[in-house]
């Protein structure tokens, strides 16, 4: 049944602290080129202690040089003496490479109607502590046109498990992997007319599982190349199916488009 697959990444995200990072994707990825997306955000904790080092949780996407787009679900802390950091130019999250920009969050808003958990609104506006420095390495992403629709094939990429057991594995460096979109009325089908699926939601992923978002992907962008230099964010990481890459169970996104006009209001906080 689909209530037995389905899970928010949310909480496969939390695995990532049960479980070593030592080992080294995206379910059926590839390595990302060294800031091939550089409007690619890392959400990390920090500890708080000179002794642990940051942990990469969700992903996120950078709309200006003051906000970033991603997963309401991502706002939660991991322990009583920490803090969210927002990563940007990040590539290797296991070493300091010395192009990121670390910020803090001055403000994280949730969408009004996100219920928690699995569901819709699963979307969430990050302002920083203070501007990222756009350069080579740090760029924005473009958001689609309110209600704009898109077809065809789409990129996704980030931090997350590359296992398709419940136990993750999760990779030291970014990773990549091209999906196809799946219409709405073929997604509700997969997920059993499941009610968690709405209309706003968009899905991606082949029928066969052989690639899919997993844990530590969510609030990550799927993107939409329209052109050599115009990069449209479809969608942000919500939720997905336990273990990953199950077959028939597309990755469900919170679909940007239908949320552009919240969005641009969030922006002028």
């Amino acid at each position: 049944m689909a209530f037995q697959l389905k899970v928010a990444l949310l909480v496969a995200a939390c695995l990532a602290f049960a479980y070593s990072r030592s080992v080294s994707k995206i379910v059926g990825g590839e390595e990302a080129e060294r800031h091939e997306f550089p409007y690619q955000i890392s959400l990390q904790w920090n500890f708080n202690d000179s002794t642990k080092a940051p942990m990469h949780f969700c992903g996120g996407s950078l709309l200006n040089e003051n906000f970033v787009l991603t997963a309401a679900h991502c706002r939660t802390s991991y322990s009583d003496n920490g803090f969210i950091e927002v990563v940007a130019a990040e590539h290797d999250v296991s070493v300091a490479e010395g192009s990121e920009q670390r910020r803090l969050v001055k403000l994280f808003t949730i969408h009004e109607q996100y219920g928690g958990g699995v569901g819709p609104n699963d979307i969430a506006v990050i302002r920083v502590d203070k501007p990222f420095e756009l350069n080579d390495k740090v760029k924005t992403v473009q958001l689609p046109k309110q209600l704009e629709q898109f077809e065809g094939d789409v990129m996704l990429s980030g931090w997350g498990s590359m296992s398709t057991t419940p136990v993750p594995d999760y990779p030291d460096k970014l990773r990549k992997a091209v999906l196809p979109l799946v219409d709405y009325d073929t997604c509700r089908m997969h997920w059993e007319y499941d009610s968690a699926l709405e209309s706003s939601n968009v899905c991606a992923g082949p029928s066969d599982g052989s690639k899919s978002a997993c844990s530590a992907d969510s609030g990550g962008p799927l993107v939409k190349q329209l052109g050599e230099h115009q990069v449209v964010q479809v969608g942000v990481v919500s939720w997905g199916a336990v273990p990953c890459g199950t077959p028939r169970k597309p990755t469900v996104f919170a679909g940007v488009s239908s949320y552009v006009d919240w969005i641009n209001e969030k922006l002028l906080q």
